[in-house]
């Protein structure tokens, strides 16, 4: 099934390990949409980019919006206040990193 490639900045007050942003977001995502959502969502974190707080996160085409939705719910993580903005989506990682010039 094809994938899309969100480039998220992460807005956070101190520090964040990847396995809490790992954690928060797969936890959102069972939340809101359940365990049948979360397979349907299939989110998985691609990448991340610790100097810019930016990260590159795959789900199925047809749950982007669901995905997005889930993110946009995540205010605690790991005790830390954060904020997730999707900056851009695309149908290829190579698309995605052209965009943020890498």
């Amino acid at each position: 099934m094809p994938r899309r490639y969100l480039l998220v900045k992460i807005l956070h007050g101190g520090a964040l390990t990847d396995q809490q942003f790992h954690d928060s977001i797969n936890t959102s995502v069972r939340t809101h949409f359940g365990d049948v959502g979360f397979s349907r969502i299939d989110p998985r974190v691609i990448k991340t980019y610790q100097s810019t707080s930016t990260s590159i996160i795959s789900c199925e085409r047809t749950a982007l919006r669901d995905l997005e939705c889930a993110l946009a719910l995540i205010t605690d993580c790991g005790g830390t206040s954060v904020t997730f903005m999707v900056l851009a989506v695309s149908g290829t990682i190579k698309g995605l990193r052209k965009r943020i010039g890498r």
